[in-house]
C-alpha cells in the first residue's frame, strides 16, 4: 500500500502523470464514504499496472515519453475538518495511514485541475451532485452507491458505468467490483491478497455499517452477508464471531467520541444538503446534541453560512440498545412548521415519530424516531418529495 501512497502523490507533486482518475466520497466523508474511495482508488492503480505488464515491454515502450495514469482518492472533506472524521481517522492511523499520505477537498483546485487534463472522475457512495460539484458532470465516468437511485438530477453521459444497489455498505458494492474486475486480468482474489489491509478495511466497514449484521436494525443484506464470508476467506480470523464484534466495538467507540467536539464541529461531522435542508447527523442522541451550550447559536449560523433555511437533525446511540430521535429547526417558524408536518405524515416507509418536548430551551420539532431502520437513507426520498412541493417551499 506505501507504494500506491508514494508513487501516486510523487507522480501528482510533479505533474508527471497521463491520465487522472478521482475517486470522489461523499460529502459526509463517513467511514463509508472514505474506504470506498481509498480502496477503488488502490484497486484501479493495480488493475493498470496488471494490464501496463501484460500489454507493454521495455523493448515497445519509451520511458521517457510514457506517463503513467494515476488514480486518486479524494475525501471530500477540507483537511481542517479531517480531525471531525474520528472513526476515519482512527481506523486509517490503525493502518498505517496519515492524513499526509491522502488528499482533501480543498487540496486541490478541481475546477481548474479537471478541464485541463485528461481527467475521469468516479463517484462512490454517493450518485447526486452537490451544487458545488455540478461542474464534474461531463467527467463522471462510473458511478458506485448504496441509496436508493435517483434521477431527478441525474445529467451524467450515457455510457456512464453505474452499479446502484442498496445494500447496508458501499464498500460491499466496492468489494463486488474488484472482485469482479481482478478476474478480468488475474485471479479474483490476487488483490485482496496483495493488499491484506484493503480486505481489512472493506470487512471492518461493513460490520460497521451493518452493526454486525444486526437483526433488529435490518439494514444488512444478503449480498452483504455473502462478501463479508468472502473476505473472511482471506482474512481468515480466528474466531469469527470475535473478530466481528471487536471490530463493531472499537469503531462505534471511536465514532461517538465527540466529546471534545463543540455544537458547530458536530454539525460539520457528518452533513449533507438537500436543496434547502441541512441534515447533519450524529454518533448521539439529538437530545444530547441540543443540550450543548451554544447549539442553538451553532445551528443558526450553520443555516446562514450553507444558505439553508431548515435543518433535519438527526441522532443515534445504540451504548444500550439502539436509539434514534430527530428534530427540525429553523429560524423561520414556519419553515419549521411546513418541514414537520411534512415528515410527520410520511408514510413509505412510515417514520414513526414521536412528538415530544425540545430537550432544552431550543425552538425545535422534537421527535423520539420509533422505526429504529429508517436512517439518512431513508429520508432522502422524504426530503426529495418536500422539496419539489411547491406548497412546502
Amino acid at each position: 500500500m506505501d507504494e500506491y501512497f508514494t508513487t501516486t502523490l510523487d507522480k501528482l507533486r510533479t505533474d508527471n502523470y497521463g491520465e487522472l482518475t478521482l475517486v470522489l466520497g461523499n460529502e459526509s466523508c463517513d467511514l463509508d464514504s472514505a474506504v470506498s474511495a481509498l480502496v477503488y482508488s488502490i484497486f484501479l492503480h493495480w488493475q493498470y499496472q496488471q494490464i501496463k505488464c501484460k500489454v507493454c515491454t521495455k523493448i515497445n515502450r519509451n520511458e521517457d515519453m510514457y506517463k503513467d495514469d494515476i488514480f486518486l482518492a479524494i475525501l471530500n472533506v477540507d483537511r481542517d475538518d479531517y480531525e471531525l472524521k474520528t472513526e476515519v481517522v482512527y481506523f486509517f492511523k490503525e493502518h498505517g495511514i496519515t492524513a499526509e499520505k491522502l488528499i482533501f477537498r480543498n487540496d486541490l483546485d478541481l475546477k481548474q485541475l479537471v478541464p485541463t487534463k485528461r481527467a475521469k472522475v468516479v463517484l462512490v457512495d454517493h450518485h447526486t451532485l452537490s451544487s458545488n460539484d455540478q461542474f464534474l458532470t461531463p467527467y463522471v465516468t462510473e458511478i458506485i452507491d448504496h441509496r436508493p437511485i435517483d434521477k431527478s438530477s441525474w445529467g451524467y453521459k450515457e455510457d456512464t458505468r453505474s452499479t446502484i444497489e442498496t445494500v447496508g455498505s458501499c464498500c460491499t458494492l466496492i468489494a463486488q467490483r474488484v472482485k469482479d474486475l481482478a478476474a478480468l486480468v488475474a485471479k479474483d482474489v490476487d488483490f485482496f491478497n496483495a493488499y491484506p489491509a484493503c480486505s481489512d478495511m472493506l470487512h471492518s466497514t461493513i460490520i460497521l455499517d451493518t452493526v454486525n449484521f444486526s437483526q433488529d436494525l435490518k439494514k444488512a443484506t444478503p449480498h452483504d452477508e455473502d462478501i463479508i464470508l468472502f473476505l473472511e476467506t482471506l482474512l481468515k480470523p480466528g474466531d469469527y464471531e470475535a473478530e466481528r464484534k471487536s471490530k463493531l466495538d472499537r469503531l462505534s467507540q471511536a465514532k461517538s467520541d465527540v466529546s471534545s467536539l463543540t455544537p458547530a464541529q458536530l454539525l460539520k461531522k457528518d452533513v449533507k444538503i438537500f436543496g434547502s435542508v441541512l441534515v447533519p447527523s450524529f454518533p448521539i442522541l439529538v437530545q444530547e446534541f441540543l443540550r450543548k451550550p451554544g447549539a442553538q447559536q451553532a445551528l443558526s449560523e450553520a443555516l446562514a453560512k450553507r444558505e439553508c433555511s431548515v435543518a433535519l437533525l438527526l441522532g443515534m446511540d445504540y451504548k444500550e440498545g439502539m436509539k434514534r430521535d430527530t428534530a427540525v429547526y429553523s429560524t423561520q417558524t414556519e419553515r419549521a412548521d411546513r418541514l414537520s408536518a411534512f415528515i410527520e405524515q410520511w408514510t413509505s416507509p412510515p417514520l414513526q415519530l414521536s412528538p415530544l418536548a425540545p430537550p432544552s430551551e431550543a425552538a425545535c420539532h422534537y421527535y423520539k424516531q420509533l422505526n429504529l431502520t429508517a436512517t439518512r437513507k431513508q429520508y432522502i426520498p422524504v426530503l426529495n418529495e418536500y422539496l419539489n412541493d411547491k406548497r412546502f417551499i
